[in-house]
């Protein structure tokens, strides 16, 4: 069981015993909240549904344009507001409470202060609020008379949707006025923009966006003009250069002077008919190389070649034209033929032909640059040009929207116009009229009864429990030092945190061990025999292995100090048998008896670890004594034989040597109960039992006793004159504190009395006293 906390079966019995207490709180809050309901004024409330069914033509109107450019449909919140502003205003509560005389209002003298509360106490009682649904108005006057409930209500309806009709005629006709204005200044600011646009564009024609195509194109065709008129530029640079080479060739070569003939005429060294042809013939194959055969100069040289060749020299000759140079003025005359050379005519007037194609093509390249500039420009200012004809006509797009918007609007005005003016139009409708309440809101008999329900039962359930907890055990050893008046001689943790945390694992083996140890008293069966057979195979703890043979019992994990010596656990009991020894005094041999109030409080490990740490730790001979012979339990927690024991030795069967068992090599010597079975061991024994530990203090120099407790049973009462000091354990949070006190009362004399606090839980430990702590500390010391 969790030491720190109730567990429900606690809660349970704690209101079990305590249920007076529980109907009787319950009982007068009832009664209570049954007077509260008969003593408060009654006061009902009569509502009214309104919905509000219409079209949004007229919202749309009146609220003007919206940047979505769609009417604006107001929320239910919007329509509540409304409503709330119309009934709430002072003007409306005053009229209503001069016709109806509702608290005190004086039509007379409105701004009276009776007339002013009037109309604050009837704002109070007025509500405005939409239903769960979303979908209507709940509009409710309460009064302590239902008929004024249900008129006053109905009234406020009715006001409220005539002045709402009023109001929307006044508001489309005002909207329909100030739509005409607005449309026409849009229709100007229209027409200026429209104005705008056409000086822009007739300004930059031919640099606009949709012209960024057509002049691309254009500035192709004259690139593609250009280079076709540099690539003839250059053709007929060639052929100017070829002209003259051949005209220089023909002089230099053409034609020979004779000095030697009379007169100084001149004579051909060669045919001039041959040296045409040849010069054709050159000329033939420089054309071929650049033009095609159909090219007319091609065409010419080729047919002057074919007459060259079929006229003879002579006839060639003839065909030379001559001239005749005037005599010298000396008198001596002398005549001279010029020969006119038809191929060197024909060159010189090619070459000039040449010449003036040549500066028509440069003409033309200069013109087509000046084009090329031109669109050049153009195409760069086109984004410019772009950038501010979108700007002009997205204003003009968003006038013309504007100015849609406000024809619509224009319209759906006169629409609303006449549907208000024959009382169609969208408007407020009474869908649940006002009806007489019969059932008063105040006061709320079920709420207020619930209320006194809940609160009896937190009273009577709380008092329960809280009345529990104020009898629960002890938490702390300065608690029990201050109430007791006794001193605390160790606080023992629970066993749980020195195995690391693994509770299941602890609770499972030493619950298993328990119900073995528990066999033998609960079994009813006949017999003697039996019920050895049973305490020699349970009981004891001896385990019957697959060959038959009976296997030696091993100590149980209550005996930390032996499992966990490292523990703080441990520690804990190293300190208790420290202080124990120091209560001792000069005493040679020394007999504790160690008890609890009830059973369950860990007296029987208490005393084994205690042994174990005084024969093991501080090299003490003891014996520990199993003396609760009617829930035996120190064979089970030190692994040994349950008999013979304590009740052989006492009834005189077995000595006491040949009953004692020694846990280990350096650990205490056990003397266990024996075979208790169904017949306890007479109380006129226990004289022998004293006896028994004299003679055993001779020989230990502790004597620890493991007793019964002390208020269930009547052997502790005399057990506890037989020790020198009493261990006292006490479960921490567990036992009663009354139940302590009771049985320190029934020990009597407390003087040589010490407590031990057993079963502290993690949560009420401190760090220091932590299993994980002292770990640490270790680990830190063996470094």
């Amino acid at each position: 069981m969790n030491t720190r906390t109730l567990s429900p079966e606690d809660y349970w019995r704690a209101v079990v015993s305590r249920k007076w207490l529980v109907i009787s709180a319950i009982l007068v809050s009832l009664s209570i909240a049954g007077v509260v309901c008969a003593l408060m004024p009654k006061v009902y409330m009569s509502a009214t549904k309104m919905w509000f069914e219409g079209a949004k033509i007229e919202e749309s109107i009146v609220s003007g344009p919206t940047p979505a450019g769609v009417g604006y449909s107001p929320s239910l919140d919007d329509r509540v507001m409304e409503v709330r502003q119309f009934v709430m205003g002072r003007r409306t509560l005053g009229q209503i409470a001069g016709e109806f005389g509702l608290f005190g209002y004086e039509k007379e003298h409105p701004d009276a202060a009776e007339s002013e509360n009037a109309v604050r106490a009837m704002r109070g009682s007025i509500k405005v609020e939409p239903t769960k649904d979303k979908l209507f108005i709940t509009l409710s006057f309460s009064s302590e008379d239902p008929i004024i409930a249900r008129d006053v209500t109905s009234r406020l309806s009715d006001l409220f949707i005539e002045e709402t009709l009023k109001d929307r005629e006044r508001g489309v006709e005002a909207a329909e006025d100030f739509l005409g204005l607005e449309l026409k200044h849009a229709k100007a600011e229209l027409e200026v923009k429209e104005k705008i646009i056409s000086e822009f564009k007739q300004q930059h024609l031919g640099e606009l966006p949709q012209q960024i195509d057509a002049n691309l194109r254009k500035l192709d065709r004259l690139q593609e003009d250009m280079r076709s008129q540099g690539e003839q530029s250059q053709s007929l640079a060639n052929r100017l250069v070829q002209i003259d080479k051949s005209i220089k060739d023909y002089e230099e070569n053409g034609e020979v002077s004779n000095d030697s003939l009379p007169g100084g005429s001149t004579k051909r060294s060669k045919d001039p008919r041959l040296g045409r042809i040849k010069e054709l013939e050159r000329r033939l194959v420089e054309l071929s190389s650049v033009y095609k055969d159909t090219y007319p100069d091609l065409v010419q040289v080729k047919e002057e070649i074919k007459k060259l060749k079929e006229m003879t020299s002579a006839q060639y000759r003839d065909l030379l034209p001559e001239s005749e140079e005037a005599d010298e003025p000396t008198g001596v005359k002398r005549s001279k033929r010029k020969v006119i050379d038809p191929y060197h005519a024909e060159l010189l007037k090619q070459r000039e032909e040449i010449v003036l194609e040549l500066d028509a093509v440069k003409r033309r390249q200069a013109h087509i640059s000046g084009e090329i500039a031109q669109y050049e420009r153009r195409v760069e200012h086109t984004p410019e040009r772009e950038q501010k004809l979108k700007t002009l006509e997205r204003d003009y797009e968003n006038l013309q929207k504007n100015y849609q918007s406000l024809l619509d609007k224009k319209l759906s005005a006169g629409m609303q116009k006449s549907l208000a003016q024959g009382r169609k139009g969208a408007k407020f409708s009474i869908v649940d009229p006002a009806y007489t309440p019969v059932v008063p809101v105040v006061p709320n008999i079920p709420l207020i009864m619930a209320a006194g329900l809940v609160l009896g039962c937190a009273l009577g359930f709380g008092g329960a429990v809280g009345l529990e907890l104020m009898g629960r055990g002890f938490r702390s050893a300065e608690e029990i030092e201050v109430t007791l008046g006794l001193p605390v001689i160790a606080s023992i943790p629970l066993y749980e945190s020195a195995f690391g945390g693994s509770m299941q694992t602890v609770r499972a083996l030493t619950g298993k061990s328990r119900a073995s140890a528990l066999l033998p008293g609960s079994a009813k069966q006949g017999g003697e025999d039996n019920q050895m057979t049973g305490s020699l195979i349970a009981t004891s703890g001896r385990i019957r292995g697959g060959n038959g043979q009976l296997h030696n019992p091993t100590p149980g994990l209550e005996l930390v100090s032996m499992w966990r010596p490292l523990s703080f656990v441990a520690e804990q009991y190293r300190v208790a048998a420290t202080r124990l020894e120091l209560m001792t005094g000069d005493r040679k041999s020394t007999a504790i008896v160690v008890t609890s109030a009830v059973m369950g409080e860990g007296k029987s490990s208490t005393a084994l670890n205690l042994g174990y740490v005084l024969a093991k730790d501080l090299d003490r001979r003891t014996i520990v004594i199993d003396c609760d012979l009617k829930r035996p339990m120190q064979h089970i927690y030190a692994g040994v034989w349950q008999h013979p024991g304590l009740v052989e030795v006492l009834r005189g069967t077995k000595a006491v040597e040949d009953c004692v068992q020694r846990l280990g090599e350096a650990g205490p010597w056990i003397l266990p109960a024996g075979a208790v079975g169904d017949n306890p061991l007479a109380l006129s024994k226990m004289h022998q039992l004293a006896d028994l530990i004299a003679e055993l203090k001779e020989k230990f120099d502790y004597v620890i006793i493991d007793a019964p407790p002390v208020l269930p049973l009547a052997d502790m009462q005399v057990l506890a004159s037989m020790g020198d000091l009493l261990a006292y354990v006490v479960k921490a949070s567990m036992t009663g504190r009354d139940v302590v006190q009771k049985a320190l009362k029934a020990i009597g004399d407390t003087t040589n009395v010490g407590i031990i606090l057993n079963g502290l839980d993690a949560h009420t430990t401190p760090y220091y006293m932590q299993q994980e702590y002292y770990r640490e500390a270790h680990h830190e010391q063996l470094k």
